[in-house]
């Protein structure tokens, strides 16, 4: 028996009693002693002691692995370590084995009841899931657990690799917390050969690079890892050296749309390897629908059949023209779609705008592309098209009026009166003349308090603007300060190209830290400018301000001497214009876009001259002028993407020669479009059991997915249907009963099928949450240390190839068979007498004095 405190570090708290009996005065002895032994008992309970004995009867169960991720010798060792605990067993101490792999039993005494896992269950025995040689440790542990009968003490005695074929230990693991069973584990060596684990696949378009990842465990040398199909050869690594663990990539071009069997296999030189049967592994590789690609544009001659046989056969491309579409077009039924140079009078003002909204509300990509008809003199000026583009489309030369924010500050203290006043309401009446209605204006007085006389609103209802100033008095004392702060906050949330506060007064104001305040304000962009209203105020303080704000100082003495405020410069634009020459452009854009290393472009021979957006990305850019040549934004749901110049035409004439154009093309179509399925999809596996998941991602909530599982061949399965259930808004999810030997092929559907509708395909290997005995990932073996520190159990040394020696053998002759114990918890009863103690010093406390 032995006492044990969880929180020992808690005992400091003791240091604590001796005040009680000093604050907040010094007690009687009876109340001082009643008092420390409240605090006493409260730190005993903090320090959560638990009493720990031996169960006097007992019940055990020894998981022995015997499967053939071992060397004969490691078993051989296995066995001695569970005979010696067998053998150490007590009066009233019996044992339950579980055995995992192996021929035949092993040879233990004959009073123990077996439970073999690759065995059919028969008298006296009980069979684990799984196939045969697996070691299903969550299993093994389970059973364990329920041979140990309830109100007995025992503990579990794990003697393996931790090398699971499964991952599914989680149940186990709770009911052995729950009955508080220990798990003591000793730790075995697994064999070192080298083998596959983790293939994964990325799905990808027919003509799209497909990557296959996998893992080579294990030493080798001149290792080769091949990946193939039914028709051959798809790609190869190698060779290569491994000492642990050695990620391997493949990639190879995807083939038509659908399912693909692959497998993944190890080569190795010859007698370097004495286990090949773990040096394959299978998997599918999910093969989406092609990209469709709406095409507009019919200037460029044979531009359709040029575009085809550069992007391959991952794209789908249906040619329109534009008088062909009408108001009413589902542009939705396309993923992307792609303006060739085609002119605004293609397209009828109703198509651009359902082509915008199609963009903006259902995530349709669309890329427009062009030189001198689209871009330069396309006419898209104004149009509903070029409200969605990344670059700004100019018309005739063009006066641009930037838009301002004015937050004007009257002064309107008693100092003001008579001509003063007036003056203000002058040089305030001239500042809003000046503004358009796409400005904003805002006028805030201060009489000894500050009051917004014109909220901060459009400059465009200058009636009552004046008004309000004409109804202006001069009353009450002077307090700047917090004037200026309110038009500071007014202008902040303003959108607008300038800003400005503009201060009238007669100077005479409070002291104050003017200085801190206004530069402030000026580095949030907003200028300060001050104005001085008649003859002899402080022109110091006002000058002061005017600088610390980056504005102008102004003095008007009298009407005479009233100035004109320049609060903005309009300025002129000029239309874009297509240029020719030989232009050398660099890509930007990073690896978001081009997948790696930026690619080198060839030369242009012509583009249209544009700017970009604020919010653009530019991706391509002419090197001498820095001009943008390509630009993307998302816009709303989909994204746009602007290409100067012709994809096939007269810009682009160096391009063609250039091997990869196809490739970069493509990959501009396919970020463009955003690749935005329906549905996000997912799935698991338990055994037999597998659960798809898909999660809607379109804003459509009419919008519900229908699945079929689909064999090797690419036909239905009827006999496993998909039925989806709506758990939560947008989150579907549906069980089938599928074979662990049958590789679950899913095609999801948005509504219901139809021929010729696009799916999605999402894929796994056969027995994907199943490995092979041989095939187990070291990484996501079952840690024992871990396991026997969470159930309060004992971590021994690894055993390799010798019987039990060392911390073994010391911890087997220091136990005596005593592999479990009873744990009480002491510190509830602690607190219940804490709480005893507390309500008798209460008690004492308003006991009557006399009777003390």
């Amino acid at each position: 028996m032995e006492l044990s405190f969880l929180q020992p570090a808690m005992a400091l708290l003791f240091l604590a009693v001796p005040l009680v009996w000093f604050l907040p005065s010094r007690p009687k002895p009876v109340h001082g002693a009643i008092r420390s032994l409240v605090l006493a008992l409260a730190v005993l309970a903090l320090m959560q002691p638990v009493l720990i004995r031996s169960a006097v009867e007992q019940h055990h169960a020894i998981v022995l692995d015997q499967s053939a991720s071992l060397q004969d010798e490691d078993r051989d060792a296995a066995v001695e370590v569970a005979s010696d605990l067998l053998g150490r067993l007590g009066t009233g101490q019996s044992a339950t084995a579980v055995q995992i792999g192996g021929d035949e039993r092993a040879a233990l005494d004959a009073d123990i009841q077996w439970l073999r896992p690759t065995e059919a269950p028969s008298q006296g025995d009980s069979a684990l899931p799984g196939a045969t040689g697996a070691s299903p440790l969550g299993d093994a542990l389970e059973l364990a657990a329920q041979s140990i009968p309830v109100g007995l003490g025992g503990s579990v005695m794990l003697i393996s690799d931790g090398k699971s074929t499964d991952r599914h230990w989680g149940r186990a693991l709770g009911q052995l917390l729950d009955r508080g069973i220990p798990v003591h584990t000793i730790g075995l060596v697994s064999h070192g050969d080298p083998y596959l684990v983790n293939l994964q696949t990325t799905a990808a378009r027919p003509g799209e690079s497909v990557r296959v990842g996998v893992d080579v465990i294990g030493p080798g040398t001149g290792l080769d890892v091949v990946v193939s199909s039914a028709d051959g050869t798809l790609g190869r690594a190698g060779p290569f050296d491994c000492e642990s663990r050695c990620p391997v990539a493949i990639e190879f071009e995807a083939p038509e749309p659908g399912f693909l069997d692959i497998v993944a296999e190890l080569r190795v030189p010859p007698g370097s390897d004495d286990d090949v049967e773990n040096n394959r592994l299978g998997g599918v590789v999910a093969v989406q629908d092609p990209l469709r690609v709406l095409y507009l544009g019919d200037r460029q001659r044979g531009a359709l059949g040029q575009l085809r046989s550069l992007l391959g056969k991952g794209f789908d491309l249906t040619a329109m023209q534009g008088d062909e579409l009408t108001p009413d077009f589902d542009f939705a039924s396309h993923d992307i779609v792609m303006l060739d140079d085609a002119p605004a009078r293609s397209l009828g003002e109703s198509v651009q705008r359902e082509l915008s909204l199609a963009v903006q509300d259902k995530g349709v990509g669309l890329l427009a592309s062009g030189g001198a008809s689209a871009f330069a003199d396309g006419g898209y000026h104004g149009t509903p098209v070029a409200d969605v583009l990344p670059v700004d489309i100019t018309g005739e030369e063009e006066k641009i009026d930037p838009s301002v924010g004015l937050a004007i500050i009257i002064d309107t203290s008693g100092s003001m009166a008579g001509t003063r006043i007036e003056l203000a309401k002058q040089i305030a009446r001239i500042a809003v003349r000046r503004l358009q209605p796409h400005d904003r204006i805002g006028i805030v007085e201060f009489y000894g308090a500050k009051h917004w006389a014109v909220p901060m609103q459009p400059a465009s209802n200058k009636i009552e603007i004046d008004r309000a100033i004409g109804r202006m008095k001069a009353i009450g004392g002077t307090v700047l300060y917090p004037a200026i702060q309110e038009a500071y906050y007014g202008l902040k949330n303003v959108n607008t190209r300038y800003k400005h506060i503009l201060l009238i007064t007669d100077a005479g104001v409070e002291d104050s830290n003017y200085e801190r305040m206004v530069r402030r304000i000026s580095k949030d962009s907003i200028n300060v400018s001050t104005i001085l209203v008649g003859h002899g105020g402080h022109n110091l303080i006002m000058s002061d301000i005017a600088n610390w704000g980056q504005g102008r100082f102004y003095s008007v003495g009298d009407q005479f001497s009233l100035v004109e405020l320049i609060l903005k410069q309009p300025s002129t634009r000029k239309p874009p214009r297509y240029k020719r020459g030989v232009f050398e452009v660099t890509a930007l854009g990073g690896p978001g876009w081009w997948g790696g290393a930026n690619p080198k472009v060839p030369s242009l021979l012509g583009y249209a001259e544009v700017e970009s957006r604020n919010g653009a990305e530019t991706l391509l850019e002419e090197d001498a002028g820095q001009d943008p040549i390509l630009a993307s934004w998302h816009y709303g749901l989909g994204r746009v993407t602007a290409l100067m110049t012709e994809p096939v035409g007269e810009g682009t004439g160096r391009w063609r020669d250039w091997p990869d154009y196809g490739t970069f093309l493509g990959r501009l179509l396919a970020r463009t479009a955003g690749d935005n399925p329906p549905f996000r999809l997912s799935l698991k596996r338990r055994h037999h059991l597998l659960q798809v998941t898909a999660m809607r991602t379109s804003h459509d909530t009419e919008l519900v997915p229908t699945a079929n599982l689909i064999d090797a061949e690419g036909v239905a399965l009827e006999t496993a249907s998909i039925e989806f259930r709506e758990n939560a808004p947008g989150l579907f999810e549906a069980e089938v009963v599928l074979p662990p030997e049958q590789s679950p092929r899913v095609e999801v559907a948005a509504g219901l099928p139809r021929p010729g509708m696009p799916v999605q395909r999402i894929a796994l290997p056969a027995a994907s949450d199943i490995a092979r005995e041989t095939q187990v990932d070291p990484a996501g073996a079952l840690n024992l240390e871990r396991l026997a520190e969470r159930t309060g159990g004992v971590y021994l040394a690894s055993v390799g190839g010798t019987p039990p020696s060392g911390p073994v053998g010391e911890w087997l002759s220091g136990n005596q068979g005593e592999l479990s114990y009873v744990v009480n918890r002491l510190w509830p009863i602690l607190l219940l007498l804490t709480l005893i103690a507390y309500l008798g010093e209460l008690l004492y406390r308003r006991w009557p004095r006399e009777a003390r």
